[in-house]
């Protein structure tokens, strides 16, 4: 029985890989560009020698969310994309704090909340609760904050995200469910180039340009843009 059912889902997902693969992992490629951007930017510029490897870990889970979507495995993918946010966040933190980060290499102990680390950056970078207010309003995603949406389904917090698995071959998921699914890296992806904009406002001329305009674009008002810009 084992058998069949290894053998009935590896050819499930072939047949989906081979039919719908490169579609779906290039949505999220392209759902995630501003990430993308952002990863090359920082790793180019504001690496300190200090946990800068939680930035090539953002880039893997980017890979993971594409690859596992493109088997048509929906609930791996959502794990890998609610990652990217602890480890981008995770970075912004820990690349400044070199005994906090041995301390959980050591150990395993210690790696930061969500809630603190945004915590963190509101206290010690000026105007960053402001800027986020800003961008809040001019958001093009659907979601305010998107870690929420992957939480729910991670933790499995109502009956709408249970995860419904008979037979192995379940986890194969249609092709429109895992379109949607690939739709959610945008919500992470400006999500996080939205904090990414409220701590490095300050270098707006060295940012990406792609990142530039994407912000630019979204602008309704004067007043926004100048409440913006520091």
């Amino acid at each position: 029985m084992h058998a069949k059912q290894t053998n009935d889902l590896a050819v499930a997902s072939s047949i989906f890989s081979g039919a719908y693969g490169a579609e779906i992992s290039l949505a999220v490629e392209q759902n995630s560009s501003l990430l993308v951007h952002w990863l090359t930017y920082l790793s180019s510029y504001h690496k300190t020698g200090v946990g800068d490897v939680l930035l090539d870990a953002v880039a893997s889970a980017i890979r993971e969310a594409a690859g596992a979507l493109s088997l048509g495995l929906v609930r791996p993918a959502l794990f890998s994309m609610r990652s990217q946010i602890d480890l981008l966040l995770g970075w912004l933190y820990f690349k400044d704090h070199r005994v906090e980060w041995l301390h959980v290499n050591q150990t395993g102990d210690g790696f930061r909340l969500k809630k603190e680390l945004l915590n963190y950056l509101d206290l010690h970078i000026p105007g960053f609760g402001a800027r986020i207010g800003t961008l809040r309003e001019i958001k093009t995603r659907n979601e305010v904050d998107p870690y929420r949406l992957l939480s729910a389904h991670i933790h499995a917090q109502s009956v709408p995200v249970l995860p419904v698995v008979t037979d192995l071959v379940d986890l194969v998921r249609p092709k429109s469910a895992c379109l949607e699914c690939a739709e959610v890296s945008f919500e992470v992806a400006e999500f996080l180039n939205d904090l990414l904009l409220a701590v490095y406002a300050a270098n707006w001329a060295s940012l990406p340009v792609p990142v530039q305009s994407a912000l630019l674009s979204r602008f309704k008002s004067a007043e926004q843009q100048r409440a913006f810009f520091p």
